[in-house]
This record gives structure tokens, sequence and C-alpha cells, in this order.
């Protein structure tokens, strides 16, 4: 083997340093710190289950339309004329469906709504784990990461939202365990921070859109903060390219969907059951008073956040908020970056008002009543972060802060939570339309063949019937809808209208293609018809 000699160094001849990584807050104490201790999973896993248990035994599981019409469309993609990932829908997000699939395989669990509390459950722990992990690092204390804890998982309208199959709880996890990366890596620059950050924010884009709003806001702060800290080559623009491009990468996904399955990558928002076309409805009865106002809109969300966060706690809130911003603390830019990516589904929510993509009806403000009013939630995770990490940079202050939160969590015991009154006595109730005694009709008088059904209008309806799916004809399915629709005489054996649903319409327009069907009960919104020639 050949020797080879060392390299003599010129002394004179001066070594460049390798160019090294600034980490922009030190805190050796947190570097290998992840996570939360077991108390805290322990405590959110009890607090899942005991509200799980609750709201089974008092059947507020399914009393939300929509939250009927998710397990639906999970149910679909097995369970269908056309079983398959094209039944995941067109106008809500796919994720919350996707995870529910394989347990709405088995149909108990699909229509006892356990499917949706299982997915809900495990994303309020998640949630509610990563929460105090994100105080924890933006405070470095474990006593503010325990307040902003129980400010967040003791919220009595999530405790709630969690044992259903709505989309608000999948939403929260993602967005919280998003922030609480991009924490991490604006302390560390770690590039397995930043993957892990723009993962959690591509799957919360595929949720619900208030994750796009997210998604634009971490590139800014990821931007921000890279030009400010990272002092490596080109490193900052990379940092960028990296989480934009994962990040978005769900939106991609979602308009290709759109344009394979729909033929038009936008179908999402300007077809007929997009929220543009239903608020546009409701738009010209003048039930749409946040369209094209600010001061409404604000008006409307703010007293949202108001009645689900609470006032006490929205208060309490907006009090820390101001003393961050006007205390000098070293880790005030990283906070303010950090509860503005908080902070921005909560705009998404103003600014889709205004737009008149969303409606939300709350009791103090025109035209009243109570309908989304679970969207208050998306403010939860800013206020919690707020106020636990003010009791950080004055104490006293902090406390007193902290402690009339806490005050009106205990107030909050007291009354019905608006989600859950909402569910049961709101807009947004499965009871709305009253569907509940024509399915139980056709359950008992049903005896084969296929069911017409606008499921954009009769979700409830098709849930409540406890038929298989395949049963149904809607206008997922195609083309058998198209057939269905046309003649339907010759393809179905009843039809269910509801009002001014897609059925409802064609029986205006060409009665004489139901000519040969009978009206067999009317019962709120609801219109049952058989074929005449169906045995009763």
């Amino acid at each position: 083997m050949a020797y080879t000699a060392p390299i003599a160094l010129d002394p004179a001849v001066p070594v460049a340093a390798p160019r090294r990584l600034r980490v922009p807050i030190a805190s050796p104490g947190l570097v290998d710190r992840i996570g939360a201790p077991l108390t805290v999973l322990a405590l959110a896993i009890g607090a899942a289950i005991a509200a799980s248990i609750w709201s089974f035994q008092t059947h507020s599981m399914l009393i939300y339309g929509d939250a009927r019409a998710h397990l639906n469309v999970a149910r679909h993609v097995t369970d269908g004329l056309r079983p398959g990932p094209t039944q995941l829908g067109s106008v809500w997000l796919p994720m919350p469906h996707i995870l529910m699939v394989p347990l709405t395989v088995w149909r108990s669990l699909w229509h006892s709504g356990a499917a949706g509390a299982i997915v809900g459950g495990a994303c309020y722990v998640y949630a509610a784990v990563r929460l105090f992990g994100l105080v924890e690092e933006l405070t470095h204390d474990r006593l503010a990461a325990w307040c902003g804890f129980v400010l967040f998982a003791a919220n009595l309208n999530l405790l709630y939202l969690q044992t259903t199959a709505l989309t608000e709880p999948v939403l929260l996890a993602f967005l919280v365990g998003a922030a609480y990366h991009v924490a991490r890596w604006m302390r560390s620059l770690s590039v397995r921070e930043l993957l892990w950050a723009a993962v959690l924010t591509m799957m919360a884009t595929l949720t619900r859109y208030e994750g796009w709003a997210f998604l634009a806001a971490a590139a800014v702060v990821v931007l921000v903060w890279g030009l400010r800290f990272d002092r490596r080559r080109k490193s900052s623009e990379a940092n960028v390219v990296l989480y934009t491009v994962l990040g978005g990468y769900g939106i991609v996904l979602w308009f290709l969907y759109n344009l394979t399955i729909f033929h038009d990558a936008l179908y999402f928002l300007r077809s007929t059951y997009s929220a543009s076309v239903i608020n546009g409805g409701q738009s010209h009865f003048g039930l749409l008073g946040t369209k094209g106002n600010v001061l409404e809109s604000a008006l409307t969300y703010g007293w949202d956040v108001v009645d689900i966060v609470g006032p006490a706690v929205v208060a309490a809130a907006g009090v820390s908020i101001v003393l961050l911003l006007a205390l000098r603390h070293p880790h005030r830019f990283r906070t303010m970056l950090v509860l503005g990516l908080l902070f921005a589904p909560v705009a998404f929510e103003v600014v889709s008002l205004y737009a008149g993509q969303t409606t939300i009806r709350i009791p103090q403000r025109p035209p009243h009543g109570m309908w989304n009013d679970r969207y208050g939630l998306m403010a939860l995770p800013l206020c919690a972060v707020a106020i636990a990490t003010v009791l950080t940079r004055r104490r006293l202050l902090g406390v007193l802060v902290t402690g009339a939160a806490a005050a009106g969590l205990v107030a909050a015991t007291f009354s019905t939570p608006l989600a859950l009154a909402d569910g049961r006595h709101g807009t947004s109730s499965a009871t709305a339309g009253r569907p509940e005694l024509a399915a139980a009709y056709l359950h008992r008088h049903y005896s084969g063949g296929e069911v017409l059904a606008d499921d954009s209008a009769s979700s409830a309806f098709i849930f409540a019937a406890d038929l298989n799916l395949k049963t149904f004809v809607t206008p997922g399915f195609h083309p058998f809808w198209e057939r269905a629709i046309t003649t339907p005489w010759r393809n179905v054996r009843w039809a269910v209208a509801a009002r001014g649903d897609a059925i409802s319409n064609d029986l205006q327009r060409h009665p004489d293609r139901f000519a040969r069907f009978r009206l067999v009960l009317t019962d709120g919104t609801i219109r049952l018809y058989r074929r005449a020639d169906v045995p009763a």
C-alpha cells in the first residue's frame, strides 16, 4: 500500500473558515425537548373520551346536517353506485373524508357517527398537545404552557365539536402543528422542522380553505425570518421554495382533481353547489348583510368569536396582544410572527364574509339566528397562545389576565355552548328541514330499487333513511344521475325533493317527467314521491 505524506499547510496563507449557521435563539434546555409531558397527553385523551361519551349518550353526535353529510361523503368512497376516490366531493376539501374512509367502511361506525368522533378526538388530542409545546417553545415556561393548554382544551365548544364529523377540529390540529414546527424552525433553522411545518400546512390546505390563508402567511414569515437570521448563502430563498412548494402541493392536487373529475379546475368555486352560488341566493333576499360590508363582516365574526371562545377569554387575549406588542422582550419579534400565523385563519373568515363566500348568523346581528357559528373556533389558538405567553413577560399582569380568562372558562360551564345550541336549534341543525319522518317512512316501505335524491340538500334525509348509499342516485354519480333525472320513471322507484334542490326545480320545469310518481309524504321541506307501480 502506498504511503501518502500529509499535506503541509503554509502558515502564511489564511484558511477560510467554513460558513456557520447562526442560530437566532439559543435555548439549550429546549433543543432536544420534543412534545409535552405524558400528563398533558393523558388529560387530553381523557377529555376527548369523556366528551364523546356524553355526546353519544345525549344523541348529539349527529345533530349537525354537515356532520351527517361528511360521514356520507366518506362512506361513498366504499358504498355507492360508483365507489372510489372520485366520490370525495367537489366543494368540501377531501382530507377529513380521507381520514374517515377506513372507519366508515364499518356500517356501525358510519351510522352512529363514531367514525367522526374518532377522527375528531385524535385531532383534538394532537392539537392540545402541540399547543402546549408551542407555548413552551415561545416562553420556555411550563406554567405558561399549562395555562395555554387549559384555555384551549377546556373550551366547551371545541370539546363538543371534536365528538362530531365536522372539520374544524381537524383543521385546528394541522394549523397548531404547523405553527409549532415553524416556531421550532425559527429557533433552530433546522430543515427537518421546516419540512414538518410544510407537510402539516399541506394537510391543512386539504382540510379547509382557512389553511390556504395560513400557507400564505407562513410563507411570508419564513421569508422574513430567513432574511433576518439565516446568513447561509441563498438559504432564505431555499427555505421559502421548500416550504411553499411542499406546503402548497395540496392546492395543486385539488385543482388537478377538479380538472380531472369535473373538467374545471375551479369547479369547487363556481359550481351550482359552491358557497358563492348558495350564498348568492341569500343575498337576493337581503340575508347576506356582510357581503361588501367590511364593518358588518368584522362585527359578525367578532361576535361569533366572543360567543364561541368566550367573552372573558377574548378580552384577556386582546389585552395580552397589546401587552406583547408594547413590552420589550428579546423574543418579541418571534412571538408576534407566530401570533400572526395564528391570526391568518381569523382574517380569512372576515374576508370570506366580506366576499360573500361564507354565511354566519349570530344572535347579536341581523338577520339574527344561528348558522355556522362554529367558525369562531378559528380564533381559539390565537387567544390561548397570547394569554399564556404574556404570563412570562409581566408576571403580575399575566396572572391578572390569565385569572380573568380562567374565570370566563368557569362561567361558560353554566350555559349551553353556542356550537351545541346551533346544532340543536339553529339553521345548521340536521333536523332543520324535518327529514326524519320522511326518512323513516322510506326505511319502512323500501323494498328495492333506486331513490333519486340531491344530496346537496337531502344529505340529512339520506343519512336518516339508514339504507345502503348505493340505493341513492345523486348528482355525484355520472351518468346515473343524468339518466335518472331525465327519465325518472324508467330508472328509479322513489324520488325525494327538498326545497330549492335540483329535483324540486326539475319538478317545476318538467312535471311530465314525474307524471308516473305520486306524492306519499310531505313534512317540513321534504317531499317524498313513489312510482305508481311500486307496491305500498
